[in-house]
């Protein structure tokens, strides 16, 4: 531990020693809301020669507020400062010498006060904004925003892809860290799909892509993480938007969203209610062979399933401003989903001699529910100096699921009675993280941040199986599929960030230390597999600018995907006997190293983002599928020798004057596999890719037509493939009552096409699964927008693909 120690202060003096050189000539400053004291981010900034009143350069503001102008020539300038919906600011005259560094500090810009019926909005913030570390998909600028949920968003962002299940991948990677306001959320650790298809779209603000975070982000995830940024109003008085949708096959949702801010007190809140329906037909078909690869036996399976999840989600939440400098926020989450399943499963198995040798149904009645409740507080403190921050943080989440199934299985080859089997699954969670972070920019070319968590999960899986004794007509206790798991967790982690600006270059270093402690309890058998381990993950990243309107950026950083309860626990689930699931509780966390080299270009017509990367991994974990006797087969995990995938990917905007805007996102990857240690001799190699269209008609000026097009190629398996599919959505907005309101209208896969496929194919096993749902969805909707507000955000419409 003590070389871990050194190696780590080690690092941090490295980086100070930075701090010693010399800071060349510049020009910054931060632009704020006046109202809010918040920053504002993507304002613009241009500087202006006084003399002749000819543009320099401009920039665009940070996260943070911020701008910089490097290598500003002596002279008079001014500065003119702008954004959507604000009034336009211009600077007295001010001078600049050949080795002067002036520092504007900060300026505030005022919304342009209205009433909503009082105003016609003709520019707005683009749906999707890019950057090459970071891209930033505005939900509220999504046409297809107000029917859908937030997995239905994540199908139109680019790089992103969601599975008839509702799993979502990131550059062809399932294993994708999804965070909801920055923070780890129950819903999204335990059952991310089914929380995706429920929350309602038009509660969330934005969704940040980051593929390669600093050492400030956990490291989980191999391929980066997925932000979900709920909206908290902060307007002075009393706003908020009524959403309304009503769908074919007995559909509808609504959903409601307030701010009131009096004065130094923000209440902020959301409710959402969504009723689906969910028909969904899927197939397996296997061929079981010998060592000469002969048929044995081959298997039919298909499945016709039924539910209408309805779920509620409710968020409060409130801010007291106790000054400029101190800031108290508090907020609460409520999650809650409820359905009854019916499936009807047929089954017929042959042999070698294509004789029936069973042939009988399996029917299903699931009885779920589950809720989640979070808790937010937070303090955060201001110093004198702008971004010199300290922010302490506390989140407690609990998690209950339950799982009540009843099977009913009628037998026609051969013959015999019907039998019936019951299995109650259940599942607690209860989690936190306590964290404190300190910012502080050492000069206008320097900032350091460094934090501390401690973040903790302890999960409790209990399974009872029961089967129906005809010879006493009562159920009994099935010891075979009755057992109890528990899973514990913590994670003490530690970071540090440097950055710096040199002229035009920049970088940032980054060193995070974590030390887990991970026991799995397998309590049935009296036994306990325990995992600790401390790791460091550095990040670098360094950014080279062009021009005022180009820059390159190379990165590096070490991420891990840790395995989560479900897939450490080593017994197996019995929904259908034939086909069971269970984890490993000896596998290992997978380590990934992730490169990329991206660069970008943008003018007022269009950007293009061009990103490479590189990712290599070792321990990968991933499922394998191996029968356990002639009928019955076996899903688990296993750790790979070792993966390499590589990808070029390529995000195109154009806009055509206030009548057209487009967003084409191409991506090709390159996977490789060496499953040697799984008996596997060849390295199999894939290449496969995707591509996304998003397309925005204004019509006229009220009046939106919104387009989406997706197609997804083959992708690379351990054991086989996943085969190509495409969609296109289409829906239509029409503001009424001079935008106060809104009529709209979305179409889900507007041909018919959706469907998910894969195949396995190795010398003993050939298997097909296709999965096909109803996906052809129509909703109409109607948006209200109330209150007085300093800013038009208008809510649009989403397409719904619900899974």
């Amino acid at each position: 531990m003590n070389l871990k120690i050194f190696s780590f202060t080690l690092f941090i003096a490295f980086a100070f020693n930075f701090a010693n050189a010399q800071t060349l000539s510049s020009l910054s400053g931060k632009i704020i809301e006046q109202s809010t004291k918040e920053p504002m981010e993507f304002v613009n900034v241009a500087l202006y020669h006084t003399t002749d009143s000819s543009l320099v350069t401009g920039v665009v503001t940070d996260k943070n507020g911020t701008y910089t102008f490097a290598n500003v020539n002596e002279g008079k300038y001014y500065l003119q400062i702008s954004f959507i919906g604000f009034e336009t600011i211009f600077t007295p005259e001010f001078s600049v010498s050949t080795t002067s560094q002036i520092d504007k500090g900060t300026i505030e810009i005022k919304a342009s006060s209205y009433v909503l019926n009082d105003v016609t909005v003709t520019d707005e913030k683009s749906i999707l904004q890019t950057s090459i570390d970071k891209k930033i998909y505005n939900v509220g600028k999504d046409i297809m925003s107000t029917s859908g949920s937030a997995s239905q968003i994540l199908e139109n962002i680019p790089s992103v892809a969601v599975s008839v299940d509702g799993n979502v991948s990131l550059r062809g990677s399932s294993n994708v860290t999804i965070l909801i306001n920055g923070r780890p959320s129950t819903m999204m650790r335990v059952n991310s799909a089914a929380a995706l298809q429920q929350i309602p779209a038009n509660t969330i603000e934005r969704i940040e892509i980051i593929t390669n975070p600093s050492a400030k982000y956990k490291p989980d995830g191999t391929a980066g993480i997925i932000n979900i940024v709920l909206k908290k109003g902060v307007k002075q008085g009393f706003n908020g938007t009524l959403t309304a949708n009503i769908g074919n096959e007995n559909r509808y949702n609504s959903t409601l969203t307030f701010n009131y801010r009096p004065n130094k007190i923000n209440l902020f809140g959301s409710y959402g209610y969504r009723h689906d329906t969910r028909l969904r037909t899927s197939t397996d078909f296997r061929m079981i062979k010998d060592s000469l690869e002969n048929v044995i036996s081959k298997f039919d399976y298909i499945n016709l399933a039924h539910y209408n999840p309805q779920s509620h989600t409710a968020n409060l939440g409130a801010d007291y401003f106790i000054n400029d400098k101190n800031t108290i926020s508090i907020s609460g989450n409520y999650f809650l989903l409820k359905f009854l399943r019916t499936e009807d499963a047929a089954t017929f198995i042959s042999d070698s001699a294509l004789q029936t040798v069973n042939d009988f149904n399996r029917n299903r009645l699931d009885d779920e529910y589950e809720w989640d409740k979070e808790l937010s507080a937070s303090y955060e403190h201001k110093f004198k100096k702008e971004d010199h921050t300290l922010n302490f943080e506390l989140n407690m989440t609990k998690h209950h699921e339950v799982e009540d199934n009843k099977f009913t299985q009628e037998y026609r080859t051969p013959f015999k009675i019907n039998s019936y089997d019951n299995t109650l699954i259940q599942q607690w969670e209860n989690a936190g993280e306590a964290l404190v972070e300190y910012a502080n920019p050492i000069n206008e070319d320097v900032e350091i941040e460094t934090g501390y968590s401690t973040e903790w999960i302890n999960q409790d899986f209990s399974f009872y199986g029961e089967h129906f004794d005809t010879s006493q007509n009562v159920f009994i206790s099935d010891i075979g599929k009755t057992n109890r798991f528990k899973f514990g967790q913590m994670i003490h982690a530690g970071y540090f960030t440097y950055k710096r600006t040199i002229e035009d270059f920049s970088f940032e270093l980054g060193l995070r230390g974590e030390d887990a402690i991970i026991t799995s309890n397998l309590e049935s058998l009296d036994s306990t597999v325990t995992q600790n381990y401390f790791k460091l993950y550095p990040s670098i990243h360094l950014s080279y600018e062009v021009s005022s309107k180009a820059a390159f950026n190379l990165s590096y950083s070490k991420r891990v995907v840790r395995p989560e309860g479900d897939e450490l626990n080593p017994f197996p689930e019995y929904e259908d006997p034939r086909n069971l699931f269970s984890g490993n509780p000896f596998i290992k966390p997978e380590q990934i190293h992730s490169f990329e080299l991206g660069y970008q270009f943008k003018n007022d017509t269009f950007a293009i983002v061009p990103t490479l990367y590189y990712r290599y991994k070792y321990d990968g974990f991933t499922e394998v599928s191996r029968y356990i006797n002639d009928s019955t087969l076996l899903t688990t995990f296993e750790n790979l020798a070792k993966e390499q995938s590589a990808g070029l990917e390529i995000i195109f905007s154009w806009r055509y004057k206030k009548l057209l805007s487009l967003n084409l996102t191409g991506s090709l990857f390159y996977n490789q596999i060496d499953a040697s240690n799984l008996g596997y001799s060849k390295k199999k190699t894939a290449v496969s890719g995707n591509l996304k269209l998003g397309a925005n008609i204004n019509l006229t000026k009220s009046a939106v037509m919104q387009l989406n097009a997706n197609y997804r190629s083959a992708e690379l398996t351990p054991q086989g493939n996943n085969l190509a599919g495409y969609s296109l959505n289409a829906g239509l907005r029409q503001d009424i009552f001079k935008g106060k309101a809104s009529l709209l209208l979305t179409v889900s896969d507007v041909f018919k096409t959706m469907r998910w496929e894969s195949e396995i194919n190795t010398p003993f096993l050939y298997q097909k699964t296709t999965a096909k749902r109803k996906s052809q969805i129509i909703y109409l909707g109607f948006t209200w927008r109330f209150g007085k507000m300093n800013k038009k955000t208008p809510e649009e419409l989403k397409f719904d693909e619900q899974k």
